[in-house]
């Protein structure tokens, strides 16, 4: 590309009005000097608009794209069963609050240490609601599994809530699974037992069916729903969220259940 500035053009003018070859040079070779200088001028400019054209192109095409929300399932009214899973809360709430999850997500993780006690604490421990975890270990993430059995394994010592909050905020060390087993001072060789059998592999895999027939692909995902007062393993859906969203949002959706079937 031709570069011609302003200051080039001055020097060379004044390079060529002390030269006795310009003082002898004629008023038509002055005029086509000029008018090439012009063209090249032309030129620089069409080139310059041309690069900033691609740049602003390119700009476009690199921008980073805006986050997607979550979109929430409609889940309203449809009944489905929590079977066996652990639950918390008082037997005389009417609403309950679902959470799918996976052991190795982090946003799950983020959701369990910054979300969930709010929850339990606003909700829970009022007696306004129960809560029940539904396993839903990803594809992608060998360990998350593993992890859910665990969590079962622990529930056989009564301290699913405690290794569940454990394991979430600790998910650096779900290679050795016991370890976390012998911070809770549980029974090693009866939890050591349970994990090596899988026996609650059947429960995690129906867990994980159930998910999916819930639409329930990412996690962590959440159902609110009302409790079948002659069951309380079956559920029938009101509302959902996708995501580690903040408290305000599932404040929204629970005070709106909560309102709806008093």
């Amino acid at each position: 590309m031709r570069q011609i500035t302003k200051s080039t053009l001055l020097i060379l003018f004044v390079f060529l009005l002390n030269t006795s070859l310009f003082a002898q040079e004629n008023a038509s070779d002055i005029k086509g000097f000029l008018e090439e200088l012009q063209k090249n001028q032309q030129e620089m400019r069409q080139e310059m608009q041309e690069i900033k054209s691609l740049l602003s192109r390119l700009s476009l095409q690199n921008a980073p794209k805006a986050p997607t929300v979550p979109q929430p399932i409609d889940i309203k009214d449809i009944e489905f069963e929590i079977g066996e899973n652990p639950v918390l809360g008082s037997d005389n709430a009417k609403i309950i609050m679902v959470e799918f999850t996976d052991y190795e997500c982090t946003f799950c993780s983020r959701y369990v240490r910054e979300t969930f006690p709010e929850i339990i604490k606003e909700y829970v421990d009022k007696g306004i609601i129960r809560y029940a975890v539904v396993d839903q270990p990803l594809p992608m993430h060998q360990k998350a599994e593993k992890a859910a059995l665990a969590a079962h394994c622990a529930a056989e010592q009564g301290e699913f809530w405690e290794i569940h909050k454990l394991m979430m905020s600790r998910q650096d060390s779900l290679d050795d699974l016991s370890a976390y087993a012998r911070s809770l001072k549980l029974n090693i060789p009866e939890f050591e037992d349970c994990l090596a059998s899988e026996k609650y592999k059947e429960r995690v895999r129906s867990n994980m069916t159930l998910a999916r027939s819930l639409e329930i692909t990412g996690v962590p995902g959440f159902i609110i729903g009302i409790v079948d007062s002659q069951n309380p393993g079956k559920v029938k859906g009101i509302s959902s969220l996708r995501g580690a969203v903040p408290f305000s949002s599932f404040q929204k959706e629970i005070e709106s259940a909560i309102a709806a079937n008093r």
